[in-house]
């Protein structure tokens, strides 16, 4: 049943879709490689904050860690943006990518505030 499943979505993939050439120099380009990394260690952020929030499980700190977490998760969202539209798979307002920056910027400094006036 896999199998079959597997080759069906294969042959519909394949015969439904245009074959171009890849822009090697565009995803090799060095702010397409950092913004590949920045994506991959928000991504890292995201996962690391759910297995603390899981191992909290409540607590002071655990309000901290979601406002954390929802933080790496714009930033993941800012970051696939940018990567959109760098690769050209769908057009964007110019205002997405700056905005997604400024509510993480904002989310972030308020969990970082948040840690601050618990531990204190």
């Amino acid at each position: 049943m896999k199998t079959a499943t597997a080759i069906s979505v294969i042959l519909v993939t394949g015969a439904s879709s245009r074959v171009e050439a890849t822009n090697f120099a565009l995803i090799t380009s060095p702010p397409t490689l950092l913004n590949l990394a920045v994506l991959l260690l928000a991504a890292a952020g995201v996962v690391v904050g759910l297995q603390l929030l899981k191992v909290m499980r409540g607590g002071f700190l655990c309000r901290a860690w979601q406002v954390l977490g929802a933080g790496f998760g714009v930033l993941v969202l800012g970051q696939v943006s940018i990567l959109v539209q760098t690769f050209e798979i769908a057009a964007l307002p110019m205002w997405v990518t700056p905005a997604l920056m400024v509510i993480w910027a904002g989310i972030f400094f308020y969990g970082v505030f948040e840690t601050k006036r618990i531990l204190s």
